[in-house]
């Protein structure tokens, strides 16, 4: 066999499916999927590697006509503009989903900011809060206004994310940020106490400045697609930027560790992050429960 392992799940409980068309089948024992044995990524024709390099690429900051060439510079295949976006916007989301089970160990001093990007015409708010001593991107949120609910949901994300309170949330002079900060971390029966650090003018830039960097790194990406089309893409695309970001960009204050890494969190590369998901997709029950074999031997293949 070509391969030893499940694409889907990593089990080596696999044996012999026959073939299709001349290519060898193998089916996994232990999650009952099929595949073909060779190196690419489930339900991919193209080989993983030119896969993964073009979404490294992309979020590096190349432009999906860019990557095109790149790729076929390097690996010799000419792939499409618009089948490279779909790759991002595929692997982005289902990463996207797997970083949730993740817990990073945070030092609990989180900075937190908005800045303004382009969607479909319009100026749309993206939050962000950040680890100080890991850098990790605890939180980001899309939305377009800048109100009360926006701030409260883009805390909740933080909190669920690192599982536990913080120490201190250091933001602007926003009053919003008082009332937001009441509802999703004040206690009547204290426990872990928050603090809340406001800061306004020059003293707000010193704060925050490593999340006004991080806005840089933003508007880096978003730069060469002239803003976004829609904001179903956009949030995908930041959720990408996301993990990126936190698993795959070395940073320079980390002495070229990842965020993840600084966290704890031994996932790195988009490689990784994407057999981890694929592999924690495969484990979590699907929504194919009552529907006949033939059926789900569709969906599986």
């Amino acid at each position: 066999m070509e391969t030893s392992r499940c694409k889907y799940c990593q089990s080596d409980t696999l044996k012999s499916a026959g073939s299709v068309n001349g290519r060898k089948l193998i089916k996994c024992v232990t999650c009952s999927h099929r595949f073909f044995a060779n190196q690419n990524l489930p339900r991919m024709k193209v080989n993983k590697h030119v896969i993964v390099s073009a979404i490294s690429l992309y979020f590096d900051g190349l432009s999906v006509r860019k990557v095109s060439r790149q790729l076929e510079s390097i690996f010799g295949e000419r792939i499409s503009q618009m089948t490279i976006w779909n790759w991002v916007q595929k692997y982005s989301k289902l990463v996207s989903e797997y970083v949730k089970t993740l817990t990073p160990q945070l030092s609990g001093k989180w900075h937190h900011d908005e800045t303004v990007i382009r969607c479909d015409g319009q100026n749309e708010w993206f939050w962000e809060t950040m680890d100080e001593d890991t850098r990790f991107l605890v939180a980001s949120h899309l939305s377009g206004t800048r109100s009360l609910e926006d701030t409260v949901a883009v805390f909740k994300k933080a909190k669920e994310t690192a599982k536990v309170n913080p120490i201190a949330i250091f933001v602007d002079g926003s009053m919003t940020y008082d009332r937001a900060f009441a509802k999703v971390f004040y206690s009547r029966y204290g426990g872990n106490h928050v603090e809340l650090v406001k800061r306004v003018g020059i003293r707000a830039r010193e704060t925050n400045n490593i999340v006004e960097r991080l806005h840089e790194t933003v508007k880096e990406r978003v730069r060469p697609m002239r803003g976004f089309k829609n904001e179903d893409s956009a949030r995908n695309i930041l959720d990408g930027y996301v993990a990126n970001y936190n698993f795959a960009r070395p940073h320079l204050s980390l002495n070229g560790k990842t965020p993840a890494e600084e966290a704890g969190i031994h996932v790195k590369g988009w490689k990784q992050l994407i057999e981890n998901a694929i592999q924690t997709e495969a484990s979590t029950p699907k929504a194919t429960e009552g529907m006949s074999i033939e059926a789900v031997q569709v969906v599986r293949n």
